[in-house]
C-alpha cells in the first residue's frame, strides 16, 4: 500500500467516533457546558457536550481564551484539557498544546489517548515521532471503548508498525476490539474494513 493511500485511511480511521460505546468508561469529571465546549467540541470525542466546532469553523481567539478560563476553573476536566490542546494544536501553538494533551492522555481520556496516540504515529504537531507511545495509548483507548483504536490498533500490529516496542497483544485481545467495534458501526465501508482485519486475523 503506498503512503498516500495508507495515509488517508488512518486519517478516515481518526474520524471515527464512538458514541455507542461510551458508557464504557463512566465520567468522573463535570458535565456542565462551558464555553471552551460551545467554541471547541470535537463532534467525534464521545463524550462532548456541545454542538462540534471543526478546525475550519473554529475562532481560535474566543475559543484560547474560553478554554484557558475554563480549564483555569476546572484544571483537572479532562475534556477541557483536551480541548484547550486541540484549539493550540489546531492554531500552531502545538507547543503551548502538550501539556494540555498530556493531562488528558494522563486522566485515561479516550479521546485524548486515540488522538494523541495517533499524532505521535504521525509525528505531526508533537515533540517526537513515536510509535511505542501510540500502541500504548491505543490499548487504552481501545478498552475504554473508543471505536477508532479499536480498529487501528490491530490494523497497524497486525502490519508490524509496533514490532520494535516488544508489546505483545494476544489475537483473542485483538479479536475483541474489532468485534466491539463492529457492534457499534454502521458505516459501509467500516464494516468492510473490520471483516477484512478479522479474516486477517483468523476470526
Amino acid at each position: 500500500m503506498n503512503a498516500s493511500i495508507n495515509a488517508a485511511l488512518l486519517l478516515s480511521l481518526s474520524l471515527l467516533g464512538s458514541p455507542a460505546n461510551a458508557e464504557t468508561m463512566k465520567p468522573w469529571w463535570s458535565q456542565e457546558v462551558t464555553e471552551c465546549d460551545v467554541q471547541a467540541s470535537h463532534g467525534l470525542d464521545p463524550f462532548h457536550v456541545a454542538p462540534p466546532q471543526s478546525r475550519s469553523t473554529m475562532d481560535f481567539e474566543k475559543a484560547e481564551a474560553a478554554c484557558l478560563e475554563a480549564v483555569g476553573n476546572d484544571p483537572e476536566n479532562p475534556r477541557l484539557n483536551y480541548q484547550m490542546g486541540r484549539v493550540f494544536g489546531y492554531s500552531g501553538q502545538w507547543e503551548k498544546a502538550m501539556p494540555y494533551r498530556l493531562k488528558a492522555v494522563e486522566a485515561e481520556y479516550p479521546q485524548s489517548l486515540f488522538v494523541i496516540g495517533f499524532l505521535y504515529f504521525t509525528g505531526t504537531t508533537i515533540d517526537e515521532k513515536n510509535s511505542c507511545k501510540t500502541v500504548k495509548m491505543w490499548r487504552r483507548a481501545a478498552e475504554l471503548g473508543r471505536m477508532a483504536a479499536q480498529v487501528a490498533l490491530p490494523r497497524h500490529y497486525m502490519r508490524g508498525d509496533f514490532a520494535s516496542c516488544g508489546v505483545d497483544v494476544p489475537t483473542s485481545e485483538l479479536a475483541s476490539y474489532l468485534d466491539a467495534a463492529d457492534a457499534q458501526t454502521s458505516d459501509f465501508y467500516t464494516s468492510m474494513l473490520i471483516e477484512d482485519l478479522k479474516t486477517e486475523l483468523g476470526q
